[in-house]
C-alpha cells in the first residue's frame, strides 16, 4: 500500500518490546536478575571417594539366570507375532496389492502412452483428484478446526462475524477512552493533542494494528493571546470582561476603536442587505450576530458588506449562559487546508504570506458568551431593522466599541494524522477509510472526543475478528486520525496532498464518525452520503433499532478533500450535532456530563447498539464481494437534482445533452443489476459460496468500474475560481445560503446562478453533460483487465 510507504522518516512498524520502554527497563535491573547458581556440595563426593569399597559389585550366578529367562520371553513374543500376524499380512494382503498396483500402473502407462507423456498426464490426473477432494472437504465444512467457521464458502458469513461482534462488545473500554480522550483539552498542536495522540497509537497498537503510519505536517496554527472589549453608550464605558476562552480558531489580530456596532441577527446575506437597504451600513461598524449553520459564510458576508469585525453570539445554554463556543473561522469553501499552502504539502518550503491567504478571514473576531453579549444588546435603542425575533439592529452610533485582538501564531507548527491499516485479502489495491476528528479546543467529550471513541472501538472489533477466524476484509481498511481539523482540516488536506495519486486510486469510499454523539432522546441517525452509497443504507435489513435519515452531503468536514476529487463519502451523524448548541465546543462539554448517561442501562444498550451498526456498516463495504454501490440511485439523484434546479429557475437551462449522458448510465445501472443478480445466483445461492475464477476476474473488473465512477467526473482543472473544488456534480456553492434548492449539487452551476452569470451557468451544466457522457463511455470500454 503506497499510503504507508516510507518518507521522511514517519512511517514506522512499531516494536511491541519498544512500546513498554519502562518495564523492559525494570527486569533488566539488578533486582530482577536470577540468583547466582548455588554452589554445590562436594562433601557427598569426597567422602565416596575416601570409601574403601567404593567399586560397583559383581554380578552373582543367579542374577545372570533370571536375565537369561527374561530374554527369552521377549525372543518368544517376537517370534510369535511375526509368524501370526506380520508374515500373514505381507503375504496375503501387501503382496497382493502391491502386484495389483503395479498391474495397474502398467496398463495406465500403456494407454496413457498412446495419448502423449505419461509422466506429464499423471501429473495432470493427480491435480484434478486433489482439487476434488479439496471441494469436497471445503463445501463439507469438515476442516478440523473452527477458522472455517466465519465463512461461507469463499466469503465470509455476515451473520457468524455479527454474532461473535455482539457478544465482544466492550462499553467499558470505551466509557475508559472516551474519559482519558476528554480529560484534557487537545488542540492541534499543544501537548494535550500529543497525549491523546500517543493514547490513540498505543491503543491502535494493542489491537494488533501492525501497519502504522505517523504523520506530521507543518501548518499554519494560532492560539489564544490576549483580547479585549469595552463599549461606550451615551459617553459612558462598560467594561466586557473576556479572556483567553473569548477565542475563535484562525480569527486574525486586530484593534478597531470607536467603531460603530450594529446588530445583525445571523449575519446572513439576507439580513445584511435588509440593513444596507435601511442605510444602516454606513461608514465603519462592527457586527454583533448569532452564531449560524455555517460560521466561515457569515465571515465572507460581513467582508462583502465592508464590516471591520464581527462579535459571536452564543446561544444560551440552559439558564446559565456563561458557556463560550469557540468555532473556527476559517474558509473552508475558499480553500481548505493549511492557509499558508493552498495546493501543494505543508512540508514543503515554499510559503505564502498569512496576509494573501484567501482562507483566512480578513477582519477580527470575538465570540461572546449569552451573558457577555446581552450586556451589548441591552444598550439598543428599539430602532432600526427588526427581525423576526422582534430584536433591533439598533442605529449606528448608538454603541461605539473598543476592542483589541493578539493571538498566538504560528506559521509553521505541527498538525499530527495517525493511519492504521488492516490489509485486505482480495484486491488490496483498493481501500476504504473511517475516520474521526481527533482535536479539540476544549476537553470535547461529545464532539469529537465520542467519535473517536467509537473509532477505537471499531478497530477492536476488527482486530477481535482477525484473531476468532483468521479473517481478513476483501479490501483494505485504513482507520485515520485527524489532527487540525479546526485549522480549516487541515490534517486532512495536508494527507491528501502529500498522497494524490495513491489516495485518488485507492481509495473508493469513506465513513466519518466525527460528528457522531451519545444518543440521549431516540435512536436516530443523520447519514450524509454519496448517492452510489445511499441505497445501501436505506435497504440495510438490520439497523439495530435506529432510524436513518440518508441524504446527500451537505456538511464541511474532513471528508471535503476526498470527496473534493470525487471520492464517495458518508458522514454518520447524530442529529443534535446539526443544532450546534452549548456544551458542543465549550468547556462545558466534558466526560463528567456524560458519566450518568453512560451508566444507564437503556442509553449503554443504545451505544451498544450504535457500535454494532457502525461496525456492520464498515464490514459489508470493505468486505462485500461486489462493492455495494447502486447505480440506479446514482442517476435517479441527479435526476433528481436536474428537476430541482429546473423547479427553482424554469426557463433557463438546456437539458438535453445532460439527458443523453443520463441515458447512457441508465444502460450501465441495468447491466449491473443484471451482472449482480446472475453472480448471486450462482456463487451464493447455487454453489454456497464457491466462486469460479473466471466469475472472480469478471468481479474484480466490475468493483474497478465502480470505483472510478466519481473519479473521472471530475475536472482536473477544478471548478471555476475554487480550483480545489473538482467533483462537477457533488460539493458546495461558494454562497450556499444564497441558492435555491441544494446547495451541494452542480456547484459551479450554483456559483454562475449566484453571479446571475446565466452564459456560464449554461456552458457549465453542458461541461457536466460532456464529463458525464464521456465516463460513460469509459465504463463500458473497459476492458476485463484487472
Amino acid at each position: 500500500m503506497r499510503l504507508l510507504g516510507s518518507r521522511n522518516g514517519y512511517d514506522r512498524v512499531p516494536d511491541q518490546e519498544a512500546q513498554e520502554p519502562a518495564e523492559n527497563e525494570s527486569e533488566m535491573s539488578g533486582d530482577f536478575l536470577p540468583l547466582d547458581p548455588p554452589d554445590y556440595d562436594d562433601t557427598f563426593d569426597t567422602e565416596l571417594a575416601n570409601e574403601p569399597n567404593n567399586d560397583m559389585e559383581e554380578m552373582n550366578y543367579e542374577d545372570e539366570l533370571t536375565v537369561q529367562e527374561s530374554v527369552g520371553k521377549i525372543r518368544r513374543f517376537r517370534d510369535s507375532f511375526s509368524n501370526n500376524v506380520v508374515i500373514p499380512v505381507r503375504e496375503k494382503i501387501m503382496d497382493p496389492l502391491a502386484q495389483i498396483i503395479s498391474m495397474t500402473s502398467e496398463r495406465i502407462d500403456y494407454y496413457l502412452n498412446k495419448i502423449g507423456n505419461p509422466l506429464i498426464l499423471r501429473r495432470f490426473f493427480y491435480i484434478v483428484l486433489m482439487s476434488i477432494i479439496a471441494y469436497v472437504v471445503m463445501v463439507s465444512g469438515l476442516l478440523p478446526n473452527e477458522l472455517n467457521s466465519g465463512s461461507r464458502g469463499m466469503f465470509s458469513d455476515y451473520q457468524v462475524l455479527m454474532d461473535y461482534a455482539q457478544k465482544s462488545v466492550d462499553l467499558s473500554k470505551l466509557e475508559s477512552d472516551l474519559e482519558y480522550i476528554s480529560s484534557m483539552p487537545h488542540m492541534s498542536g499543544t501537548k494535550g493533542d500529543t497525549a491523546v495522540r500517543s493514547y490513540v497509537l498505543e491503543s491502535f497498537t494493542n489491537n494488533g494494528i501492525k501497519l502504522l503510519r505517523e504523520c506530521t505536517y507543518a501548518g499554519y496554527s494560532n492560539y489564544p493571546g490576549t483580547v479585549s472589549l469595552k463599549a461606550v453608550h451615551d459617553g459612558q464605558e462598560i467594561v466586557i470582561d473576556v479572556n483567553e476562552d473569548n477565542f475563535n480558531p484562525l480569527s486574525k489580530d486586530g484593534e478597531l476603536s470607536e467603531v460603530a456596532l450594529i446588530f445583525a441577527n445571523q449575519g446572513s446575506l439576507q439580513d445584511l442587505e435588509r440593513l444596507r437597504q435601511n442605510g444602516l451600513l454606513n461608514g465603519d461598524y462592527i457586527l454583533l450576530e448569532h452564531y449560524g449553520a455555517v460560521v466561515s459564510e457569515q465571515v465572507l458576508a460581513a467582508e462583502k458588506y465592508g464590516a471591520k469585525g464581527i462579535l459571536f453570539i452564543t446561544d444560551k445554554q440552559d439558564e446559565m449562559g456563561d458557556e463560550i463556543q469557540d468555532r473556527s473561522v476559517g474558509k473552508p469553501q475558499v480553500w481548505p487546508g493549511d492557509a499558508l499552502t493552498p495546493g501543494w504539502p505543508g512540508n514543503g518550503l515554499q510559503n505564502i504570506d498569512p496576509n494573501s491567504a484567501t482562507s483566512l478571514p480578513n477582519i477580527p473576531t470575538i465570540p461572546l458568551s449569552w451573558n457577555q453579549a446581552s450586556k451589548l444588546l441591552d444598550l439598543f435603542s428599539k430602532s432600526g431593522v427588526q427581525f423576526t425575533d422582534s430584536t433591533f439592529s439598533g442605529q449606528p452610533g448608538e454603541v461605539l466599541i473598543n476592542m483589541k485582538i493578539s493571538n498566538v501564531a504560528r506559521e509553521r507548527h505541527p498538525v499530527d494524522n495517525l493511519l492504521g491499516k488492516i490489509e485486505g485479502s482480495e484486491q488490496s489495491d483498493k481501500a476504504i477509510i473511517i475516520s474521526a476528528s481527533r482535536t479539540s479546543i476544549f476537553k470535547g467529550a461529545s464532539y469529537p472526543s465520542f467519535g473517536t471513541a467509537m473509532l477505537l472501538s471499531i478497530v477492536q472489533l476488527f482486530q477481535e475478528l482477525k484473531y476468532k477466524f483468521d479473517w481478513k476484509p476483501l479490501r483494505n481498511i485504513y482507520f485515520v486520525s485527524y489532527g487540525g481539523s479546526e485549522f480549516n482540516l487541515a490534517g486532512a488536506v495536508e494527507l491528501l496532498e502529500e498522497n494524490p495519486g495513491p489516495l485518488k486510486d485507492e481509495i473508493y469510499s469513506v465513513i466519518d464518525l466525527s460528528q457522531l454523539m451519545i444518543p440521549v432522546d431516540e435512536r436516530t441517525l443523520d447519514i450524509q452520503s454519496h448517492p452510489l452509497l445511499q441505497e445501501f443504507f436505506e435497504n440495510e435489513e438490520n439497523k439495530f433499532g435506529y432510524n436513518l435519515n440518508v441524504r446527500n452531503v451537505q456538511e464541511y468536514g474532513d471528508w471535503i478533500p476526498l470527496m473534493a476529487n470525487g471520492v464517495p463519502v458518508s458522514v454518520i451523524s447524530s442529529p443534535t450535532f446539526f443544532e450546534r448548541k452549548p456544551p458542543l465546543f465549550t468547556p462545558a462539554d466534558n466526560f463528567a456530563r456524560m458519566k450518568d448517561v453512560l451508566h444507564d442501562e437503556n442509553q449503554r444498550q443504545a451505544v451498544s447498539d450504535l457500535l454494532l451498526f457502525l461496525f456492520q456498516s464498515v464490514l459489508k463495504v470493505a468486505d462485500n464481494p461486489s462493492i455495494p454501490f447502486s447505480v440506479i440511485k446514482y442517476v435517479h439523484s441527479v435526476d433528481d437534482a436536474l428537476h430541482d434546479l429546473d423547479k427553482n429557475y424554469p426557463g433557463r437551462f438546456d437539458y438535453q445533452e445532460l439527458v443523453k449522458a443520463l441515458l447512457l448510465w441508465t444502460d450501465i445501472s441495468e447491466k449491473w443489476a443484471a451482472w449482480s443478480k446472475v453472480w448471486n445466483n450462482i456463487v451464493m445461492t447455487r454453489d454456497e459460496g464457491i466462486e469460479p475464477s473466471l466469475l472472480s476476474v469478471h468481479r474484480w473488473t466490475w468493483n474497478k468500474k465502480l470505483t472510478n465512477i466519481g473519479k473521472r467526473q471530475c475536472k482536473n482543472e477544478g471548478l471555476p475560481n475554487r480550483p480545489f473544488y473538482k467533483n462537477i456534480l457533488f460539493g458546495p456553492a461558494y454562497w450556499t445560503q444564497a441558492v435555491k434548492g441544494d446547495a451541494w449539487t452542480f456547484p459551479s452551476v450554483k456559483d454562475a446562478i449566484v453571479d446571475e452569470d446565466w452564459n456560464r451557468a449554461q456552458n457549465e451544466l453542458n461541461s457536466v453533460a460532456q464529463i458525464l457522457q464521456q465516463s460513460a463511455a469509459l465504463f463500458l470500454e473497459e476492458t476485463n483487465d484487472v
